[in-house]
């Protein structure tokens, strides 16, 4: 199994590279005050965008607590996803699925993140040990959102209203190595 830091190098790699071949710059979003600081590189330009660059985490979390409240062991994979990188921008084309998770953007942010994500994910499966990490948009559809089970560690998509589901693979640093970069 590919680990999470070197998945995030190669997805961010593409996506620099795109940015570049594309627009002339480094991956842009547009400004808000509440954008991490450390992320930006660039001032704001006149259509409101600024550039970032992904930054490499030193975050210790306390997961003996966020394990108790969840009431589960999280996988090392899962773990490595909240706790390798801080980014803005997260999205790509994996088969013929395109992929937005939700930004890691903030330190601060990353416990209330991995709360709010599985809570999230209790109102689609009651009583599971899923993440909602993200959405996406399949063959034009946008009610599409990407999760990650924890218990057999697949990533997939959901539709709640078809009930279908579109699994990606068993392994996050999968689907996030091998998509394929755009903004």
């Amino acid at each position: 199994m590919k680990d999470m830091k070197n998945a995030f190098e190669e997805y961010f790699k593409k996506l620099i590279n795109f940015s570049k071949q594309t627009y002339g710059a480094k991956p842009t979003v547009t400004f808000t005050n509440g954008l991490n600081k450390e992320l930006l590189v660039s001032k704001s330009n006149e259509e409101g965008e600024v550039e970032w660059l992904p930054q490499l985490q030193n975050i210790a979390l306390p997961w003996n607590e966020i394990e108790g409240k969840v009431g589960f062991m999280i996988s090392k994979e899962l773990r490595e996803y909240y706790t390798t990188f801080l980014f803005l921008n997260l999205s790509g084309k994996y088969g013929g699925v395109y992929l937005y998770f939700q930004p890691l953007s903030s330190q601060e942010e990353i416990l209330r993140t991995i709360f709010r994500q599985y809570s999230d994910a209790q109102s689609v499966f009651p009583h599971s040990k899923t993440f909602l990490i993200g959405s996406a948009n399949y063959y034009n559809d946008d009610g599409y959102h990407i999760f990650y089970d924890n218990s057999d560690l697949k990533t997939f998509c959901y539709e709640s209203d078809t009930k279908k589901e579109i699994l990606l693979s068993y392994s996050l640093a999968e689907v996030i190595s091998t998509m394929e970069a755009f903004e």
